[in-house]
């Protein structure tokens, strides 16, 4: 059976992203004694932590599609599919992380319920998944 999930762009996530890198870079400002090794800790952690928000803030709408039957995954964006026969579901109580496996390339994503249209549909995704994932999907 194919289940579709459209999965926004989260709003969240790239605001996360530089509140923890800010306080990674505090962190090294506070105890770090070398000038300039803290110098060079900071400008790093704050490039880097602008480059992962930027980055998130590009992201686009993505079309999650999942094969129950064949307990398989494809990944639409931009139009061009992505399939995926491995995967691995970490479920917390707060959010899921998606880590998505094949040869050329391997993916992550972070789904959390401010990123569908519903939390009905968020937990759709969730059970499929976690069913998927144990083998007793359908």
């Amino acid at each position: 059976m194919q289940q579709h999930y459209r999965i926004d762009p989260s709003r969240v996530l790239p605001a996360v992203t530089l509140g923890g890198h800010t306080l990674v870079a505090l962190a090294i400002a506070l105890y770090v004694d070398s000038v300039l090794l803290m110098l060079g800790g900071i400008g790093l952690t704050v490039l880097l932590g602008w480059r992962e928000s930027g980055r998130l803030l590009r992201q686009t709408t993505l079309e999650l599609n999942l094969d129950t039957r064949t307990r398989s995954i494809s990944i639409e964006q931009g139009g061009e599919p992505h399939f995926y026969a491995k995967y691995k579901v970490y479920a917390t109580r707060w959010f899921a992380i998606l880590k998505l496996i094949d040869n050329a390339e391997s993916r992550t994503l972070i789904l959390h319920s401010e990123r569908f249209h519903s939390n009905r549909e968020y937990r759709q995704l969730r059970f499929a998944l976690t069913g998927m994932e144990s083998g007793h999907a359908d």
